[in-house]
This record gives structure tokens, C-alpha cells and sequence, in this order.
């Protein structure tokens, strides 16, 4: 708020000024005899001067409009001086160019494949409705130079019987027919200025297609509205006093609806400017709470400045993608978002769903408050979303190794040991043969050859339940964890075992990590090792204890964190001295 006490020291001026001129000839005023009409007139301009200093750089036009309004009821016979008064002449049409070139920045659609995304503050509209702005703004000012400085040089006052008028410092050909024809030309461009306006305010809303009644009551379309408003009551007021000459004034009451049109103007382009600074505010003081709650992030700061509305942020991720700021996936396709870009760099995506009504001026402000915050979590969103996706690539690793394991246990199960059962049953079909035959010999031969296929069908029978276990599937956890045990040639204590079924993906991973330890401790001196299974809330908890003495393997090796950590478990070492105990914690939500 410092910053506008220069301009409200400039707007009290120029409207003192012009409220003196006002009290001793109000009744040739521009406003007319009413001191309402004239407060209005006097309001109006000092409104737009401080809208336009709220505003700041990018509505620098609206106070030069706004001092161009007041200062062209100095054109009066009570005019302070001839210098104020020849600048009142000068400035007589001034804030109708001024006014439409001041929405030059406004809001287009952007048709993204992200749904209704918007990109607020555009430098310059493009297209018809560039054109047409354009066009406006140019037939406006050639009208302000018309009626202004050229007829004020054509023709002085004085000339067409304003004897107590001061003196037209610059008027210098003193020919009143010029000077008619040129404020006739004026306003015959003006009326011009304003169809053209009027135009282009039809085309930018037709090009707003989405939501074009959102874009009308937003402070942006409001304010194209006002502006376009003020060129057409200035037309207006110009063609009813066409038939006159240079002395002749605008219709009093044509002049008054600008006056409103100004104020309109003012309000809207003010308003945001307060909402931007209150959401800077309120930025401000979240982001101070956050530092001292973490709990909290970026989305908690721009709701609370946009409202209490519920607003979740998503960041750009290098591949394309955006992640929220866990680094999760989020897709942004059938939602309402609000892009957030900064020199064409898109920062964030605001996700407000539903028809929230969004001030683009408010997310700049809060956007410009919480960068810190958007940009830390932006960062912590790309390294978080790297590690979810090296953790999806290591799960499905280990997903790929547990299905490789049951196809080859599976193949095993029915190939290679179904053949070796069924050469043991053709081995005893002809040992029973060869003991009806007189030759000797062939019967030992065959029982020996029988025991090599029993053999060999034990260790492809123990190689396959190394490799996958066909009771987890049909018996479920405890079934294939003491089946298991049964067959270890360590001795181990089931201390407890779920009663209950756990998830399929869960039972594997305990399952494999119990294998592995046993595979990697190798025979464990007495009293060997205890096992220990059993839910904890949402987890379930995997408890070893086992003797360090006489160990052949590292039973706490890297591959079995690694390959509990694909199930989103991890594991730690505990106890001390010579009984060790392995803890693995696996969510089973």
C-alpha cells in the first residue's frame, strides 16, 4: 500500500483542481449543471488513477487515462490559467484511446489436452481479436488528436465567442470553419473507435468458448465490458453534438455513463489487484507456518489464499508426466486445472475440481508468494517420482523372478518328474519280469538302476521346492513354512505361524525371505533357529532368532532387504551376543 500514496497524492491534486474549476463554472462543464453528474465526473477520474497504480506495470495507461478525464474539465472558462486550460483542451478526447489500449493484457483460451487449462496474462491478444483491438485503439487516437490538439491549434475559444475563456496557448490558425470540420472528423472516427471495440468485445467472447459466462463475470471480462462501454457513450455523446462546431459540448448525460463506465472499469481492475495482495498476505503467513509444520505443503497455502477452496498442485516431471508431491502419477485429462507458468515455463497445475471460479491475479500473487514452497516441492516431486519408479521397477523384478521360479517349478513338476516317475514304474514292471527269467543278474541290475531314479527323483523333487512351493499355493503360509521346516536340515522352532490368509503377494515375500535366510545360513548348530509370523496392526512382522556359532553364510545378506523392500517391507538386525534376531515388517493393509 506505500507505493499508492504517491498516486493518491496526484489524484487529490488533479482532482482538487478540477473540483475549483467545477465550483465556479460547473454549468459548462463536460458533466453538465448537476453536482451529481460533476461528483461523478470528479470520482471517476481519481478512481482510475489509483485502480491503475493498484494494478501496477501492466495497467500503467489507466492513470494517464484517468488525469487525460479530469484534466479535460479544465477546457472552462473559470480554467486555472492558460496553460491548464490549453491542457484541457489538448486532453479533450485523450482517455478514450487510453481506456481501450489498457486491454491490451487479457485471458484467452488455451485448448490443451489437459482439459479446461488456462493461461492467464497473455502479452497480446492474437487473431480477429488483435486486430480489431488494434484497430479500435488507433481509430481512438487519431479522433483524441483530431479533437484535441488540432482543433485546439485550428481554432482558439475565444474565436467562437468564449470572450472570458483564457487564452488557446498553441492555437495558431484561428479558423473556425477548420476547426468544425476537424472536430466533425473527429467524432465521425470515434463512433468508429467504439464499433470497433464493440466488436472485438463480441469476438473475444465468442472465441471464449468453454465457459463464456464465467469469462463475463470474471474481473477481465467485466472490465472489457466497462472499457467498451466508455468508448460507446463517448461515441455517443460525440454524434449527438455533431451538428455543432468546436464550442458545442457532449451530451451531458452520455458523459455521465462514461463516468459510470470508468468507475466500472476501476472496480474491476482494482478488485483483483486486492485479492492479489491478500492472497500474497495470506502466502506469506502459511508459508512461515509450514516451515514450522511439514505436515502442511504448497496446496495448504494457495487454498487458504484463493478462499479455502480445495486445490491439490501437480508438478511438470522430466518425462512428461506430472506427480503430485509424493512423486505418485496424477492425470490431469477430465479435470479442472489452472496452469501456473513463469517466463512460458509451466511450474505447476492447480487441480480445483468442480466450476470453481478462479482469479487469475490471486493465483499470480499466491503463485509468486508460494515459489519457494512450489519449487521445493517440485524438486522433491522429481526425486520422489525417481524412486517410486526405480521401486516399481524393482518390484516388477522380483514379480518377473517369482513367476520365472513357478513356470520352472511347474515344468520341472510336470515334466522331468513325471518322466522319472514313470521310468521308476517301467524299472519295477521289468524287475518283476526278470525274476521269472533263469538268467541272474538282471533283477539286481534293475533294483539298482531303480534306486538311481529314486535318487535322482528326491533331488529334482528337492530342486523344485528350492526353486517355488507348490503347498503355499494349496495350503497357504503355515502349510508351506512347516513343510519347509520339515525338510531344512537345520533344526527350527515354529514359534508362531497366521492362522488367517494373507495376500498372495505378502505370503510369497515371507515365504522367499524364510527360504532364503535358511539357504544362506546353511545347518545351524542346536538349538538352531526359531521363526516367528504374526499380524501387527497392518503389517506383519517376521521374527529370527538364530546361533552365530559354526555359521556358514550371512543370513542378514543385502539380497534379502533388497527383495523385501520390493513388497514395501524392510528389515533390520537385533539382539546382540550369540543368539541374533532378523525383524522384517511388510505392510498387509
Amino acid at each position: 500500500m506505500t507505493r499508492l500514496l504517491p498516486w493518491a497524492a496526484v489524484a487529490a491534486v488533479l482532482a482538487g483542481v478540477t473540483v475549483s474549476v467545477l465550483r465556479l463554472r460547473g454549468e459548462v462543464s463536460l458533466a453538465g449543471p448537476s453536482v451529481a453528474a460533476q461528483v461523478l465526473d470528479v470520482a471517476a477520474g481519481a478512481a482510475l488513477i489509483l485502480a491503475g497504480a493498484a494494478a501496477g506495470r501492466s495497467k500503467w495507461l489507466l492513470p494517464l487515462a484517468g488525469a487525460a478525464w479530469l484534466a479535460a474539465e479544465w477546457a472552462n472558462p473559470a480554467g486555472p490559467g492558460a496553460v491548464l486550460f490549453t491542457v484541457g483542451l489538448v486532453a479533450f478526447l485523450a482517455p478514450l484511446p487510453l481506456v481501450l489500449a489498457s486491454r491490451w493484457r487479457q485471458p484467452l483460451p488455451d485448448d490443451s489436452p489437459a482439459g479446461p487449462a488456462r493461461r492467464w496474462q497473455r502479452p497480446f491478444p492474437d487473431g480477429a481479436p488483435g486486430v480489431l483491438l488494434a484497430a479500435a485503439v488507433l481509430l481512438g487516437a487519431v479522433a483524441a488528436v483530431l479533437t484535441g490538439p488540432l482543433v485546439a491549434a485550428a481554432v482558439s475559444p475565444r474565436d467562437v465567442g468564449c470572450t472570458d475563456c483564457p487564452h488557446d496557448l498553441i492555437a495558431v490558425a484561428h479558423d473556425a470553419a477548420l476547426g468544425t470540420g476537424l472536430a466533425r472528423l473527429g467524432g465521425l472516427i470515434a463512433i468508429g473507435a467504439a464499433l470497433a471495440a464493440a466488436t472485438w468485445l463480441a469476438v473475444t467472447l465468442a472465441r471464449v468458448r468453454t465457459q463464456p459466462r464465467r469469462w463475463l463475470t470474471s474481473p477481465e471480462g467485466m472490465a472489457g465490458i466497462a472499457a467498451t462501454a466508455f468508448a460507446v457513450a463517448i461515441a455517443a455523446g460525440l454524434g449527438v453534438s455533431l451538428p455543432g462546431g468546436p464550442a458545442s459540448l457532449p451530451a451531458p448525460g452520455w458523459h455521465a455513463v462514461a463516468g459510470v463506465m470508468l468507475l466500472a472499469l476501476a472496480a474491476a481492475v482494482t478488485v483483483p489487484a486486492l485479492r492479489a495482495a491478500h492472497a500474497r498476505r495470506v502466502v506469506a503467513r502459511v508459508a512461515v507456518a509450514i516451515a514450522d509444520d511439514p505436515r502442511h505443503s504448497a496446496a495448504d497455502a494457495l487454498a487458504a489464499a484463493l478462499g479455502g477452496m480445495t486445490v491439490s498442485v501437480a508438478y511438470p516431471a522430466p518425462d512428461g508426466t506430472w506427480r503430485d508431491r509424493h512423486g505418485q502419477a496424477v492425470a490431469l485429462a477430465g479435470r479442472d486445472v489452472t496452469l501456473v507458468t513463469d517466463s512460458g515455463e509451466q511450474v505447476a497445475a492447480l487441480i480445483h475440481d468442480g466450476p470453481a471460479r478462479i482469479d487469475p491475479a490471486a493465483i499470480t500473487e499466491a503463485a509468486a508468494a508460494a515459489r519457494l514452497l512450489l519449487d521445493t516441492e517440485r524438486l522433491e516431486a522429481g526425486t520422489l517420482a525417481r524412486v517410486n519408479d526405480l521401486g516399481t521397477a524393482r518390484r516388477l523384478a522380483v514379480e518377473a523372478a517369482y513367476a520365472a521360479r513357478a513356470g520352472l517349478e511347474r515344468d520341472l513338476h510336470d515334466g522331468a518328474q513325471q518322466r522319472l516317475v514313470a521310468l521308476r514304474y517301467a524299472l519295477g514292471l521289468a524287475s518283476a519280469h526278470a525274476d521269472r527269467l533263469p538268467e541272474r543278474g538282471h533283477a539286481a541290475r534293475l533294483a539298482e538302476a531303480d534306486r538311481a531314479a529314486e535318487l535322482a527323483l528326491a533331488s529334482l523333487r528337492d530342486l523344485a521346492h528350492g526353486i517355488g512351493s507348490a503347498t503355499l499355493a494349496t495350503e497357504g503360509l503355515a502349510g508351506a513354512v512347516r513343510t519347509m521346516v520339515e525338510n531344512s536340515p537345520t533344526a527350527v522352532t515354529i514359534v508362531d505361524l497366521p492362522a488367517e490368509q494373507l495376500p498372495e503377494q505378502v505370503e510369497r515375500a515371507v515365504y522367499r525371505f524364510i527360504a532364503d535366510f535358511l539357504a544362506a545360513a546353511g545347518p545351524l548348530p542346536a538349538p538352531g533357529a526359531s521363526i516367528a509370523v504374526r499380524r501387527s496392526g497392518q503389517d506383519v512382522v517376521v521374527e529370527i532368532e538364530y546361533g552365530r556359532a559354526g555359521m556358514t553364510g550371512d543370513p542378514g545378506s543385502a539380497h534379502l532387504a533388497d527383495r523385501l523392500a520390493a513388497a514395501g517391507g524392510q528389515v533390520r538386525r537385533a539382539g546382540l551376543g550369540d543368539r541374533p534376531r532378523l525383524i522384517a515388517r511388510l505392510p498387509c493393509g
